[in-house]
């Protein structure tokens, strides 16, 4: 029997599922491969490599270590602690397949110690993680497919499938996140078709096959969305939410956070999103928010934040009035449980002011952004792009105005930081700069304005070194 065949045989009944007994093969970091297999000598072999330091053949995934003399008399390891790690975990298998668990623990203890220093206590967001799901997955599964394992009973054969579902479902997150996109079909699609064939098992009640759809198929969403085959990703959104529903209740937290998933993605389209679809994906979640959280919770400030942002994106002259009442309603919120001066209602305020500058609400404004200035200078460092931003929305207004010379400091501070923060060639900072010159050819404003020390010079009268001579 393959690996490809999930140990899924049609021509067997429910009762028996049988996979042959295969030596694990895994592969090492540096690509060599070495088997499980029964192999005394070899063990053997790797004792005596630990004890005298020697040459002798050992495994390539668990370098020798290296030592360095002290006087002559005591010795120092200096192996690397990510080759330390390699020699701990292969240790620590050996031991367990022993039956030495004691000793096997020490050693799974120093992996955990060596993988701190190696890879850090966290490593969210990083390759790391999602790379490491994936193998560990991967030898889940071929423990799963090659090794013993025999299901007498309807009971343990829908337990293997579960096993390999689950397995499946965790390489296509795996892949997906390392933006291996066909890798991560192939494999959902796989889990997807072993629930189905466990769905048909007289045991499996619905309720569990519900549960495991659920987050197969936000994989599957997830996954298309990433693949931007939108209407794939729509018809596993709308699934999961039915199942939720059916599952948790129409009024639960997970179907609200499916919603608000699900609207982000339509408005990931860009020029092709759906606005009113995303608006009301928005509003059934800010809904179900209003019904089970009371009044100032963290979640009525994201639902009303996100349904003020689809209501602004659509471009509309009388949607502006329904984004400045959600955002309104999500910063009275935001103070109330954060206060003034916390990153998210600095956040919710720089949504607001951008409304009131697009509905002519100029003046309040800019003494929201005149206000918040040193909140952010505090919270986020002087020099940060939430300060940048900021002189630069001043700049906007003052210029709308016609005060031509005030934007121009305001826009000097914008750049000043942009160039310290960025850089001068970052995109930002271009425009800026790009900004301000076309403000500088200006009538009247070279002569009162520079942009920099150099320019301060160059408006200065030539030096004439001829001294007249006195009399």
């Amino acid at each position: 029997m393959s690996a490809d065949s999930e140990v899924i045989d049609e021509d067997q009944g429910e009762g028996d599922v049988i996979v042959p007994v295969i030596p694990i093969v895994e592969i090492s970091q540096n690509g060599q491969r070495r088997s499980n297999g029964n192999n005394e000598n070899s063990s053997e072999e790797d004792d005596e490599n630990e004890n005298d330091g020697g040459t002798s053949r050992r495994s390539h995934a668990a370098p020798l270590p290296r030592y360095k003399s002290v006087n002559g008399k005591h010795k120092i390891d200096m192996t690397p602690p990510d080759q330390k790690l390699i020699r701990s975990e292969d240790l620590a298998k050996k031991l367990a397949s022993e039956g030495k668990t004691d000793k096997a623990i020490e050693e799974y203890i120093k992996c955990v110690a060596y993988s701190r220093i190696v890879y850090g206590k966290r490593q969210e967001n990083t390759y790391n993680l999602p790379l490491e799901d994936f193998y560990h997955a991967d030898n889940a599964r071929s423990i799963m497919l090659h090794g013993s394992h025999t299901a007498s009973s309807v009971e343990e054969k829908a337990d293997l499938f579960h096993v390999l579902i689950k397995i499946y479902r965790v390489m296509g997150e795996a892949c997906t996140a390392l933006k291996k996109y066909s890798d991560a079909e192939q494999a959902l699609q796989k889990a997807d078709r072993i629930s189905q064939e466990r769905s048909k098992l007289s045991c499996v009640a619905d309720k569990e096959c519900n549960q495991l759809d659920i987050l197969l198929y936000q994989a599957m969403a997830r996954l298309y969305a990433k693949q931007k085959k939108y209407a794939l990703a729509s018809e596993k959104y709308d699934k999961v939410i039915e199942l939720m529903e059916e599952e948790f209740g129409r009024d639960s937290s997970q179907v609200m956070h499916a919603y608000m998933e699900y609207g982000r993605h339509e408005q990931s389209k860009g020029r092709h999103a759906n606005h009113e679809k995303a608006i009301r994906l928005f509003l059934q979640a800010h809904s179900i928010a209003s019904a089970i959280y009371k009044t100032g919770h963290p979640e009525l400030v994201d639902t009303a934040l996100a349904l003020s942002q689809a209501y602004a994106s659509t471009g509309w002259e009388e949607a502006e009035a329904s984004a400045m009442s959600y955002l309104e309603e999500s910063l009275n919120t935001c103070t109330t449980i954060y206060g003034p001066s916390h990153s998210k209602t600095l956040e919710v305020q720089d949504h607001l002011v951008k409304v009131m500058i697009r509905t002519d609400k100029t003046r309040e404004a800019m003494q929201i952004l005149k206000s918040s200035l040193p909140a952010k200078c505090e919270v986020f460092g002087d020099y940060s792009e939430q300060v940048s931003d900021t002189y630069k929305l001043m700049g906007s207004i003052h210029l709308a105005e016609g005060n031509i010379q005030t934007a121009l400091q305001n826009y000097k501070k914008c750049y000043n930081i942009e160039s310290i923060l960025l850089g001068k060639n970052h995109k930002k900072a271009k425009d800026t700069q790009h900004t301000m010159e076309l403000l500088m050819s200006s009538p009247g404003i070279s002569s009162k304005f520079v942009l920099n020390k150099q320019d301060e010079l160059q408006k200065r009268p030539r030096f004439n070194s001829v001294v007249a001579r006195g009399k």
